[in-house]
């Protein structure tokens, strides 16, 4: 178990995966993985400005049911599994960030 920087314990297991999902294990690019990646990210921005985004945001995201991942590609659930993620521990961590989560994109 290591602390991050504000003295909180947290396990490995604990952490989300550090990577740019827009690029596919290694082979290049994906424009999916980009769509998808920057919809949980709006989801986190809108989360935060309150109000109806941040209620549409949390609805999007609680929805746990099968029949939406089945019919929708870009539910929650949907792009966790595409994304090889835990839907409930990447929930989890979204809402109870241990330190605030960046979702501004870095110029190349």
């Amino acid at each position: 178990m290591e602390s991050d920087n504000q003295g909180y314990s947290v396990s490995n297991s604990d952490k989300l995966p550090q990577i740019d999902f827009s690029f596919g294990a290694g082979k290049g690019y994906d424009p999916i993985n980009e769509l998808m990646r920057a919809m949980i990210l709006r989801v986190i921005d809108d989360l935060r400005s309150g109000g109806e985004f941040q209620e549409e945001a949390l609805a999007y995201i609680m929805d746990d049911s099968e029949e939406t991942e089945d019919d929708y590609i870009f539910s929650y659930p949907a792009i966790c599994k595409h994304m090889g993620l835990d839907p409930v521990k990447t929930r989890e961590m979204i809402l109870h960030p241990l330190k605030r989560i960046s979702t501004r994109r870095r110029a190349a």
